[in-house]
């Protein structure tokens, strides 16, 4: 069986959690999982996790070769301070310590947002029992036994069961020749009308500046702009995407909800959320109840490293590592993923991957995708489209103020990815 589905909780299986957690659930916890907690920590060469929850003071260290958690404070290691609700969205993984960060939920006595964000994979670890990722332990391995070759490409006729096992292995795909140049000029077209429609504060588009000014770079709920679009993502070559592994697929809605956004990137931005650096999906948290999804990019026009490609990790969907920005140790491989118009990539939701920022010329693609189906046991929240639709334009802010920070993206790689012609 080919399966991407890595969840180890159930959606809606939390209770809120308070201080006294700390102390008396915790250490049972840590029985089982301290050890591992522990190798994580030499692994990523860490000190203390310290916290303080509205003046509770705890933190995490190791002790006899397992992660313990003590009162007070360490006399090293960043001190978070977080309100009882953070806490408990952190420990349940409804949010990471990088997606706290973003939303402005924690402050820091002692350390930086990197400090913090690096304990991610550790507390993982203790909480869901995922090891920490260690150099050398993923491989990459062909259906026929021999080694995967992590740069090849496939229609989307080729066979499933290939294009499946690639899939799982390096958490991608690169799709040649899915849609015409025609149907991507028709899309283009439509994304231009939305680009020049979009205002500054219209709560439905992410900006970014380059030295020409502010310009729309993502037009979110793009499927209810462009008919074009939504005739593409309800043929039988969009469907297909879905069907390459075992696991049952439910693809975004194209005729309602913001299942679709078109994005407009251009050279030479400063300020704003255009080109992405390293990150997860996942990355704001819920890797556990809904990973992996599949991210689908419709290439409206090529990419290469002109124009700012996508850059994947190959195997990071395997790994319980940092989500965001890359550790310089980190042994997995970097690749570009140049395109074609009318191209198509895939990647799982807690794929390592980014944008190149384009050098010399903009590109065009939109991004929709498919999700896990639910399963018995998960107790799915529907949040009105008008929700979900404040709840990412957000991103748009608070991402500008994380640029401003000067404690977080500090000697990790952002943009590094091999050179491609």
């Amino acid at each position: 069986m080919t399966s991407i589905d890595k969840r180890t909780r159930f959606v809606g299986d939390t209770a809120p959690i308070d201080t006294d957690w700390l102390f008396d659930e915790l250490p049972s916890i840590l029985r089982d999982t301290g050890a591992l907690g522990a190798r994580g920590v030499e692994v990523l060469g860490l000190t203390t996790f310290g916290l303080d929850i509205d003046g509770v003071g705890a933190h995490l260290a190791v002790d006899n070769g397992s992660l313990v958690v003590r009162e007070g404070d360490a006399d090293d290691g960043p001190i978070a301070l977080l309100d009882v609700d953070a806490l408990s969205n952190l420990m349940q993984d409804l949010a990471s310590t990088f997606g706290t960060t973003l939303a402005g939920g924690v402050q820091f006595r002692r350390g930086t947002a990197d400090e913090f964000i690096a304990w991610e994979p550790v507390l993982r670890a203790i909480l869901d029992a995922r090891p920490v990722y260690e150099p050398g332990s993923i491989e990459f391995i062909a259906r026929d036994g021999g080694p995967l070759d992590v740069r090849q490409s496939f229609r989307i006729d080729s066979p499933r069961e290939d294009v499946g096992h690639f899939l799982a292995e390096a958490g991608y795909l690169h799709l040649e020749g899915v849609f015409t140049e025609a149907e991507m000029a028709a899309v283009s077209a439509e994304l231009s009308d939305a680009v020049a429609a979009a205002t500054l504060d219209d709560g439905a588009s992410w900006w970014a500046r380059n030295d020409d000014g502010w310009f729309a770079s993502r037009i979110l709920g793009f499927n209810l702009k462009s008919p074009a679009l939504r005739e593409l993502l309800d043929s039988d070559r969009f469907r297909t995407i879905g069907t390459f592994t075992d696991d049952e697929m439910v693809q975004r809605t194209p005729h309602e909800g913001d299942s679709a956004e078109g994005l407009d990137k251009k050279p030479g931005v400063v300020e704003g959320i255009s080109d992405v650096s390293w990150h997860k999906d996942c990355s704001l948290g819920g890797h556990s109840r809904r990973c992996c999804g599949m991210t689908v990019g419709i290439s409206v026009t090529g990419a290469d490293q002109q124009s700012g490609e996508l850059g994947l990790v190959p195997g990071s969907h395997r790994a319980n590592v940092q989500q965001v920005n890359l550790r310089h140790d980190l042994d997995l491989p970097r690749v570009a993923l140049p395109t074609r118009t009318g191209d198509v990539t895939v990647h799982c939701s807690c794929t390592l991957h980014m944008s190149r920022p384009p050098a010399s010329r903009g590109r065009r693609v939109v991004y929709t995708g498919f999700g896990l189906a639910a399963r018995p046991g998960d107790v799915v929240e529907t949040l009105s489209p008008e929700e979900i639709r404040r709840n990412r334009a957000a991103l748009n802010d608070q991402t500008r103020n994380l640029q401003r920070r000067d404690d977080f993206g500090v000697d990790v790689e952002t943009f590094e990815l091999e050179t491609t012609t």
